[in-house]
């Protein structure tokens, strides 16, 4: 499988599953309320790319200079966890004490947007699974926040067509997003021959 048909694969798992601990259920009520307006979309790329970059952008060097062992392997991601804990505070911090009309618009979507499988996933790849420059990752952190994006606005459209009256009362809801999320997975791994052969 080629590395833009497993991020996509990755985008979609973290548009679906994003903040468990965080959020009731799967955390798709939370996350699909924020994304179904093109707002509330802006307003979520416009925190999570930051996020995304500064958390890459701390733990990359990090992660070059320590030796890979079995026990760096386990802690890798409690390391990306806390850089992302310190931004999120310190995002709070500024943002309450310099800009508080900002904070109180941003104060339900901030959580979220720190805390998104996105942020945590793509300083997991990084060095990992591929091996890259500096540059480059800040470039798939950036990329990978504006497809995110991306893949929520199709999610939102879609799940936008599905809530409809139509729908028989065992599918609506949960059950309804779930399928449509489901075909839509096999729709973006429809893709994956296409990349194979760039």
């Amino acid at each position: 499988m080629s590395s833009f048909a497993k991020m996509l694969i990755w985008l979609l798992v973290a548009a679906t599953m994003q903040n468990l601990p965080l959020t009731t259920g799967l955390g798709l009520s939370s996350m699909l309320k924020i994304v179904r307006t093109p707002r509330g979309r802006t307003l979520f790329l416009l925190l999570l790319t930051p996020f995304t970059v500064l958390t890459t952008a701390l733990f990359f060097p990090l992660d070059k200079a320590v030796p890979v062992t079995w026990i760096w392997l386990i802690f890798r991601p409690l390391c990306i966890v806390a850089i992302t804990a310190v931004l999120y505070v310190a995002a709070s911090l500024v943002l309450t004490r310099r800009f508080p009309q900002i904070y109180r618009r941003v104060r339900h979507v901030l959580p979220l947007a720190a805390f998104n499988n996105l942020v945590v996933g793509v300083a997991l790849v990084l060095n990992y699974q591929t091996s890259m420059d500096f540059l480059s990752a800040l470039g798939l952190a950036i990329g990978s926040a504006v497809g995110f994006s991306l893949l929520s606005a199709i999610t939102a459209e879609g799940i936008s067509r599905v809530d409809n009256p139509d729908t028989p009362a065992a599918f609506r809801g949960l059950p309804a997003t779930l399928l449509y999320l489901g075909l839509l997975s096999l729709a973006l791994m429809g893709f994956k021959p296409i990349f194979n052969l760039i």
